[in-house]
């Protein structure tokens, strides 16, 4: 019995994606020392170091806390014990959880599956190990939220599956797959959202590699403005199928156009230390560009460089002078590489399907199921 549940315990701990399931740091930036744990659906199973210590059912609520190197668990303010790590494994057929924290206090999201808990040396340490579709549902919500149609959470369902996998061992330091922030992709837990959970379902699987049956890097943005980019223009490396494309689609909706004033002076001063002699003064506040560029005209000043020192919502802009100011006239929201999310939504809502879409802003990929991954990795 005790074999049986060192290796329950062990597939947990895992970092490995097993059987399609993935683990998430979740509250990492949080630092919660403190929060309560309830059974919203399902069955749950308190498993630790020790083994199986009880079972938890919908009228249960746990309170855990950090202390002194140990995760102390509390069930009606009666002590169960203090360890080193906590699983609460869910048992039944369909199984989800809320976390609330108490420390720091305000935040409350619900998680399908599991979660694991590790005592760190001055923190805990949360890890959602769910299922991996059901964790992709959480992120579309979270990247796109309830508004687009419904082919379109479809595409976005394979591109955030499609990433997940490419980057299992992003935070294998760590003890877990990716983290729940924008540094790998956002994701705010369970989504109730029923089209966003048949889009992940329907689309169960299915990923996109490259001519070598590669994982892609699927690259995506809010909006490109009118013209994606090259990998290259932004990222050391090119790939083939990230290529700039003209793109109407995105030009009539948010952030296809911006606006930001800068001070002259400050503009100047930045520009002419980074510029070649060569360049008229003229030419620094007042220029247009037809197409997007990697570099400022006749220099190794990347359009990248500025957007990053001024905050700038893309790369893709102009230059007016106006008195003591200097006005940029953008286009487009985001790094401009791969998917553009706007143009890709307009393209759903006029009857394009994921795959249409999909291959419009990636060049030659194809659409797999992950057991046809396998079958290539095998061969």
């Amino acid at each position: 019995m005790l074999k049986n549940l060192s290796l329950l315990f062990a597939f947990l701990v895992s970092i490995t994606v097993h059987a399609e399931f993935i683990n998430i740091g979740i509250f990492a930036s949080k630092k919660v020392n403190s929060f309560t744990f309830s059974v919203r659906a399902g069955k749950y199973a308190l498993f630790t170091e020790s083994g199986k210590v009880k079972e938890l059912n919908s009228k249960t609520s746990l309170n855990i806390k950090y202390i002194d190197g140990f995760v102390q668990v509390k069930e009606d303010g009666k002590l169960i014990g203090k360890y080193r790590k906590v699983n609460l494994m869910g048992i039944g057929w369909y199984n989800h959880f809320m976390v609330k924290s108490v420390s720091p206090s305000g935040l409350e999201r619900r998680y399908d599956d599991n979660l694991k808990i590790v005592a760190q040396r001055s923190q805990m340490q949360l890890i959602n190990n769910l299922d991996l579709d059901n964790y992709v549902a959480g992120v579309v919500e979270a990247e796109v939220g309830r508004n687009p149609p419904k082919e379109y959470f479809k595409l976005q369902a394979i591109i955030c599956r499609t990433y997940a996998l490419a980057n299992t061992e992003k935070h294998e330091v760590g003890g877990y797959n990716l983290c729940d922030e924008v540094h790998c992709q956002a994701y705010h837990g369970k989504t109730f959202f029923n089209n966003i959970v048949e889009a992940s379902m329907q689309t169960r699987g299915a990923v996109i590699v490259d001519s070598d049956i590669q994982l892609i890097t699927a690259a995506f943005h809010s909006s490109c403005g009118g013209q994606t980019v090259n990998s290259e223009d932004v990222w050391s490396k090119s790939l083939y199928y990230l290529r700039s494309v003209k793109d109407t689609f995105c030009l009539k909706h948010r952030n296809a156009t911006w606006e930001k004033v800068i001070d002259k002076n400050q503009w100047q001063k930045y520009l002419t230390a980074r510029l070649p002699n060569t360049i008229q003064p003229n030419t620094i506040l007042n220029f247009s560009v037809g197409d997007r560029l990697r570099y400022f005209p006749e220099s190794k000043l990347s359009f990248e460089e500025l957007r990053d020192k001024f905050r700038l919502r893309s790369t893709y802009f102009n230059a007016t002078e106006t008195d003591s100011k200097v006005v940029l006239n953008g286009k487009g929201f985001g790094h401009g590489v791969g998917l553009c999310q706007i143009g890709a939504m307009e393209m759903a809502a006029l009857g394009y399907n994921y795959s249409e879409i999909l291959h419009f802003y990636y060049s030659g990929v194809h659409i797999i199921d992950l057991s046809a991954l396998d079958f290539f990795k095998e061969d």
